[in-house]
């Protein structure tokens, strides 16, 4: 009996099993699985972190050192148990992490290369990021196929990847790997009052995030005559920031909950009316799937990969940014239509059955790897 194609799996940004939850650890594990599902021999191949947070020119030289140090491991590992990989996957390979394990292996081994959701920073100063940037698209060239999750990324990469090496790629989520706990409790979150339960999870912390809780925070401040409440979950640096953003709240209805683990997440999802997240700049967003699951619509802007993951009129309202004023109508509509809001939790939870199922993406994976393994076979 053949053995499956195997398949070395990575992430330079964060392991899969990184103590620490976020939506790229939770895309990098369900990707992992639906490798599996498809069929193929997954491995994490290692857990080293190239992720820097500045950009440094002796942190990079020792990122790609340590990654060097690293790929010289796998490589003897792998001989000296003669089970070498078939395929290389790497996950969001960006400037910030840039995949040099990646490089080193598929050059020594001469296999293929895949990323998925493979992009740039955004983060200031541009300039500052050019060598980091230099670095991950040495890997971004090399590789045999990338599957791109948004139009913005996709733009980028045409800059200088051949467009027959890119394939569109919708983010999904398996709703039966969500985290259950009935020891998980919402209750605290919420007040007595049956006003609109509105949530919003992020981390607090400056750029993106913070734009984020700040239209949110503008947006209710000028619907404080309506019905609502709101649950943050989330911690970070930019916590006094944040705060200050609702510092208008003296009705005590906003609620500060801290960083929650996914089941606590979970919890707060399946008792709340609305996720209430704008997402500035989101890549696309995997709290608005983990919404949808539970059959909570979401109150979005329609910018960057959002729109890819949330479908105005049927699984939740988008707002056209940077207007304010836009997403507090939405916000506004949600609120004050509980109809509305139901409507659209059951046809967002649909499209996640149906258009972002593990069982989908995995026959995606499996019809855009399966023909690399067969050319690099003949080869």
């Amino acid at each position: 009996m053949t053995h499956p194609p195997r398949i070395a799996f990575y992430a330079p940004l964060k392991p899969p099993d990184h103590s620490r939850p976020s939506g790229d650890r939770q895309m990098a594990r369900m990707l992992f699985a639906a490798l599996r599902r498809a069929g193929y021999d997954v491995h994490l191949a290692s857990r080293y972190v190239a992720y820097s947070k500045r950009p440094d020119a002796a942190l990079m030289h020792e990122r790609r050192a340590g990654a060097a140090l690293e790929a010289q491991r796998l490589l003897r590992d792998w001989e000296a148990s003669g089970l070498r990989p078939d395929l290389w996957f790497c996950y969001h390979p960006y400037d910030k992490a840039p995949d040099w394990l990646g490089v080193a292996v598929c050059k020594a081994l001469g296999i293929p290369m895949v990323t998925a959701e493979p992009c740039r920073t955004h983060q200031e100063p541009a300039a500052a990021w050019a060598p980091w940037r230099d670095e991950a698209q040495r890997g971004l060239s090399m590789a045999a196929l990338h599957l791109v999750m948004n139009d913005d990324d996709e733009a980028y990469l045409r800059s200088f990847v051949p467009g027959d090496r890119l394939l569109r790629f919708v983010p999904f989520l398996d709703p039966d790997e969500l985290v259950q706990s009935h020891s998980a409790s919402a209750s605290t979150a919420w007040g007595a009052s049956d006003a609109c339960r509105l949530l919003a999870v992020g981390m607090l912390r400056p750029g993106a995030k913070l734009e984020s809780y700040r239209m949110l925070a503008q947006a209710l401040a000028a619907l404080q005559g309506r019905r609502w409440q709101l649950a943050v979950a989330g911690g970070g640096p930019a916590q006094g920031d944040v705060s200050a953003a609702f510092d208008w709240d003296v009705e005590g209805r906003v609620r500060f909950l801290g960083e929650q683990s996914e089941a606590q997440v979970g919890a707060l999802m399946r008792t709340c009316d609305l996720l209430a997240w704008p997402g500035c700049r989101e890549a696309y967003g995997m709290v608005y799937l983990e919404a949808a699951a539970h059959g909570k619509p979401a109150a979005a802007l329609r910018n960057h990969g959002v729109p890819q993951v949330v479908a105005h009129g049927v699984g939740g309202l988008l707002a056209d940014p940077p207007d304010a004023d836009g997403y507090r109508a939405v916000l506004d509509s949600l609120i004050c239509d509980a109809a509305l809001r139901a409507r659209l939790g059951a046809g967002a939870r649909q499209l996640v059955l149906e258009r972002h199922s593990p069982v989908r993406a995995a026959a995606l994976l499996r019809g855009a790897i399966d023909p690399l393994l067969r050319q690099h076979a003949t080869q």
